[in-house]
């Protein structure tokens, strides 16, 4: 699957484990909250359809988004875990269908299913990474050095060489001419939502992304990211450090 979030559980038997033990499923209408920031909560989430952007906002109205979930990602743990009210709400982009999990779901899956815990945990882990990058890019980077800092992330866990992609796949790098030995990112991303991700406006991450790509560090069609060679796009982040 190649149009995918960064927390994805791709394990099919996994997945089907989970709608096994889930307390109930309800399907979200597009624009509708999971759940709302400050909320107390008795569930944690698994996203089997559509989409889920987890955002938090401050008193001002302002909001940064932290995370867009697609199909197979666990979200909402920290709150379910922690028992404090949430600091994130959860909208759905599109409809979306969501496992519910309470804590009796939980504690029999973590006796009877240690594998999915194991699963759900390294998602947890990932996203605890990710965030630690964007308190580094906010603090310490200008903007592109933010998007550079976050793409060399992604790339680096998230990614496929462009030559081994499937023919038949709709995010085929179309730029496999000019990087054959590229890397293609597995997921689909807007310029909006790196924005979001880093702190930034629209505009100046499309304005830094076309610069990076006059440098022929990046190539990008539509939400489909490539990079022609990763060790210049580490030079590039070491060089501007």
């Amino acid at each position: 699957m190649f149009n995918r979030s960064l927390w994805v559980v791709e394990d099919k038997k996994v997945q089907e484990k989970l709608v096994k033990y889930a307390n109930n499923t309800r399907v979200f209408p597009e624009g509708s909250f999971i759940y709302q920031q400050e909320d107390d909560r008795k569930y944690m989430y698994f996203l089997t359809d559509g989409r889920i952007r987890v955002s938090v906002a401050s008193h001002d109205g302002t909001e940064k988004t932290l995370a867009i979930h697609e199909p197979g990602s666990f979200f909402g743990e920290t709150a379910f875990f922690d028992r404090f009210p949430s600091f994130t709400c959860a909208q759905a982009l599109k409809q979306s269908t969501v496992l519910c999990f309470g804590n009796d779901e939980i504690t029999l899956l973590m006796k009877e299913q240690p594998d999915v815990i194991y699963h759900m945990f390294d998602s947890l882990g990932r996203k605890i990474r990710l965030l630690a990058f964007q308190v580094e890019y906010l603090s310490f980077m200008n903007i592109e050095e933010r998007i550079v800092a976050l793409l060399v992330t992604l790339f680096d866990s998230f990614s496929s060489e462009c030559g081994k992609l499937p023919s038949t796949s709709k995010n085929k790098c179309n730029s496999i001419g000019v990087c054959p030995n590229g890397h293609c990112l597995k997921l689909t991303i807007t310029d909006q939502e790196i924005g979001e991700m880093i702190g930034a406006r629209r505009e100046a991450v499309t304005k830094a992304i076309t610069n990076l790509k006059k440098q022929n560090l990046i190539n990008k069609q539509k939400r489909m990211l490539c990079c022609p060679d990763l060790s210049a796009l580490n030079q590039f982040l070491t060089r501007s450090i």
